[in-house]
Parts: C-alpha cells; structure tokens; sequence
C-alpha cells in the first residue's frame, strides 16, 4: 500500500522515529476481536463453540482478540444467536472509557453498525437505556439487525440528524458518545478507497463537520454528565484541536482522563489545553487499527437544557387493541412473562413492540423504534418478530426445536429451506443449542422457514 506523502509527512511530526514502525504496521495482516455477550454466555463457553482461541484485550472484560485463522465466525450460528459481536479491536475501548454506571440513560448519536450500541446496553443493564442513532437509513437497517441479535431490551433508535435528535430530547442523557464520521485513517488497511480519497482538504471538511456534530452532542448532556467524542482518525485536527476548541468555547465544560487502559497512549497537548488526558491507539503499538477517544465532563453548575416530557401515547384506536389482543394471547402461551406488561407495549400500525422499563426521555414520534419488536397482526394469527427469537426479554416457553452447529436440520434451516420436524402445528422457537436463533412454524411434521432472508448463510460464507 502507497500512503500519501502529505498524510505521512504529518504522521511524523507526530510519531517521530516510530514512523517507519506505523508504516510498516500498515502491510500487516489485520487482528480481529469480538466482544463476549455476558447476558447470554461466557468467554469459556464460547471458546468451546467456536473451536478457536481468544486473547483478552487490555480495555475491559468482554474484549478479546482472535488467535489465528478462524474463517466463517460471521456466520457461526453463535453469532448469528447473539453470542458474540465482531468488533475492530480498537473500537472496543470507546464503551469502556464512557465507564457508564447500571442504569444510565446514554445515547450512540451515530451509531451504525451497532458495536458500541451493544456494548453500552451491556454496561448499563436492563433498568438503563441506550438511545441509537443513525441518520443513514440504510445503516439504521444495520444497526437494527445487530442490535436484534444482541438481545438487549434497553435499546430504542432514532434515525435522525443530530440537531434534529438534540431538538427532541425531552431529558438530557446521563452519557453521550459521539463517534464521529472521519476521515478513516485507522482504515486504510481495510479499505484501500479511503487511501485514494484522502487530502489535506478532506482532513480540514471532517474537521469542521466534527466541530459541528460535538456542539450539537453536547446540548443532550445534563450537568454532570458525560460526553465521549471518538474516532478513528491519526489528524490532530480532528482530534486533538477539535478537543481543544470545543474546550474554548464551552467553559462549563472539562477534560477528564481517557488513558484508562494498557496500550493507551496519551494524547498530544496543544493550544494550552491538558489534552494529553485524551487517548491513541497505535496500529504499531498493538492490536487494533487505531482509535482516538477523549472523555469529556459537563459542570454540575451548568443550565441543565432539555424540554418538559411528555407522555408517551402507547395505543389508541380499536385497531391498536386489536393487535395487542393478538399479541397477548400468543404471549400467554409462548411468553408468559410479558402477557401482563400492558404498560410497556407501542403499538405502531400492525405492529408491537416492548419498551424499555426507563423512558428513553425523547419526543415519542422521534422514534424510529421505540423498543424491541414483538411481532406483527396478520389476517387471524400473531407472527413474532424475529428480535423476539434472539432477544433477552423474558423465558420462551413455547414449543422448540434445538440444534447443534454440525446438525444439518440447522445448516438448511440458516439456508431458509424447510425443516422436517414432528409434533403439533403452530409456532416454534428454533435454538442453536439453548439460545433461540430464529422462529418457524409447523405444519404437517415440517417447519415452514421464517428465518430473515437477509441473514440467510449461503455457499462459501456458510461456517
């Protein structure tokens, strides 16, 4: 790989004699990392599914690197239950360094493809919330995915942009994270685009839309609060001196430590700010592409902002009372444990879903999913949505079939082909192993497939 001589002229005012040591990081092959779900197994169990060996990373407990080769892990049914998350190494210490408490209310304000959205739900429990934003609807629909799979029942998602989002937050947020769109340095190894596309110019636009972005983020935050701006970007300029002048115009407002890790290096200090409290990954100092993170804390004294709440309409209309109807009579029978939770059901058109036990404390109809989905009316029957099948919101009792990774019912069930299975015709809850991975219904001693098209695992990706 060529690097651009002005990109690599400014990286050595930066790295001085370890220049020569990025560069070459830059023609090495790429470590990969995936981050354990704690809600759903363990580190040990995983390693026993995946055959393959895991290094725990230095930034927290639920990181770790993968040794070796270990082909087709995306579509491991392990991954696709929400055992796991593939994750770029460095990207997993933005959660960490947030150092969120049970029970905050944080919001990702760009958060496709889901990794630290994920990450934070974990953090913050099931009595926190993490509030997802995208403003790309083809990414929501990413991040949608990911987040199913995750399981978590604190996450709702916006697809807004970030002064329309600041403009219907009701309640300023405990945390934010601001992982802002860059310029990609850390990526170049990934893709060989961003080295084409990348300028002096490009480096001074991310700048200043990053200056904009950070000023909107801030508004969401209450006094007290948090407020993580990441990215993954080697520029001064987009780190470092936005830092800097976000400092300068907003006095309320001080750097806190974010070296919090082994492998963290300082950042630089410029303009007489201590921004040598922010946080570098180097990709030649350890595994990861590269990360700039900086932890950012909002004065307790400051205006607290935000709007007076309102209240959320959950359903109105007979068309609403209609579908919860169906909704409660497959819950009784499938997922007892949610049949009586009236007070948390959205009903939007033919569909349901479940809110957060928090309030995400956001104008309802700046939603684009105000929780997790449940299902959907159909002519005379409930279908349940496959965020149900993967989700960790309640026991599923339900008829089940259960399956293992070399089980070839499983293989073709991934494929979307229908399934030979005895027993009684209705829904059934398909499980790798003890993990619901996806529904089917059955009919005639066969499961018709309901597993969604668009992760379906065909030919050379299959595990």
């Amino acid at each position: 790989m060529r690097l651009p001589p002005a990109f690599l002229e400014r990286m050595g005012g930066l790295l001085g004699s370890e220049l020569e040591r990025f560069v070459e990081s830059f023609a090495e092959p790429r470590s990969r990392a995936l981050r354990v779900n704690p809600q759903k197994t363990d580190v040990e169990e995983l390693r026993r599914l995946l055959g393959v060996e895991l290094r725990p990373l230095p930034w927290g407990e639920l990181g770790f690197e993968i040794v070796g080769e270990a082909p087709g892990l995306g579509s491991h049914p392990a991954h696709l239950a929400g055992l796991f998350y593939l994750q770029e190494p460095s990207s997993l210490s933005v959660a960490e360094i947030v150092r969120p408490e049970p029970g905050w209310r944080i919001a990702d304000v760009a958060a496709a493809p889901g990794g630290k959205t994920s990450h934070l739900a974990s953090l913050v429990g099931d009595g926190g919330l993490v509030l997802a934003n995208e403003v790309r609807p083809a990414r929501l629909a990413v991040l949608h995915e990911n987040v199913d799979r995750w399981g978590s029942p604190s996450v709702v998602t916006a697809g807004l942009s970030l002064e329309a989002l600041a403009a219907a937050v009701e309640e300023p947020f405990d945390a934010v994270v601001l992982d802002a769109p860059c310029t990609g340095e850390a990526l170049f190894r990934r893709d060989p685009k961003l080295v084409r596309e990348w300028s002096a110019g490009a480096v001074r636009g991310a700048a200043r839309r990053q200056a904009g972005l950070l000023a909107d983020a801030a508004m969401i935050v209450r006094p007290g609060g948090v407020l993580v701006y990441s990215t993954c970007s080697f520029e001064l300029e987009e780190n470092e001196q936005n830092v800097a002048g976000f400092l300068a115009r907003n006095p309320d407002w001080s750097l806190e430590d974010a070296v919090l890790f082994e492998g963290l290096r300082p950042g630089c200090r410029v303009n007489g700010y201590a921004t040598d409290l922010t946080a570098r990954l180097w990709p030649h100092q350890g595994p990861g592409e590269g990360q700039f993170v900086a932890r950012l804390r909002r004065s307790e004294q400051a205006d607290a902002g935000g709007r007076p709440g309102r209240p959320s309409r959950r359903r109105d209309g007979s068309r609403s009372v209609a579908v919860a109807r169906l909704w409660r009579q497959f819950a009784e029978r499938v997922v007892p444990d949610l049949a009586a939770a009236d007070d948390r059901l959205v009903v939007r058109g033919d569909s349901i879903l479940l809110a957060p036990e928090r309030s995400p404390g956001v104008a309802p109809d700046a939603l684009a999913r105000a929780g997790t989905p449940l299902g959907t009316a159909r002519p005379g029957r409930f279908e349940p949505a496959h965020a149900l099948a993967t989700s960790l919101l309640g026991r599923l009792v339900g008829p089940r079939v259960s399956w293992t990774a070399d089980d070839p019912r499983l293989r073709g069930y991934l494929r979307g082909e229908t399934v030979p299975s005895p027993g009684p015709d209705g829904w059934v809850l398909v499980c790798y192993e003890r993990w619901g991975i996806g529904w089917g219904r059955r009919t005639g001693g066969v499961i018709k497939n309901f597993f969604p098209r668009r992760l379906r695992v065909h030919g050379p990706q299959a595990y």
